[in-house]
């Protein structure tokens, strides 16, 4: 099942709030209503999660906090 460029963004958003280089540096999804695979989600999910992980630990419990809102936002349950 494809993510939505919005469900995409908005996540991708929520991160780069919570304090993450990685989300920053990704591109926001432009594809024209076609959606991106699940594996791009899960990409930009993992590398957040091990970023926040490297942080003190209030940003870590933050940019985890952010990592599970941004997986709802896209629907992705395992990653």
């Amino acid at each position: 099942m494809a993510i939505s460029d919005h469900d995409y963004n908005t996540a991708r958003n929520m991160l780069i709030v919570a304090g993450s280089d990685t989300a920053e540096k990704s591109h926001p999804k432009h594809t024209g209503g076609a959606g991106s695979p699940n594996s791009h989600g899960r990409q930009l999910l993992v590398e957040a999660r091990d970023e926040f992980n490297m942080m003190n630990p209030v940003a870590r419990t933050n940019g985890r906090a952010a990592v599970v809102a941004a997986a709802n936002q896209m629907g992705i349950d395992h990653w």
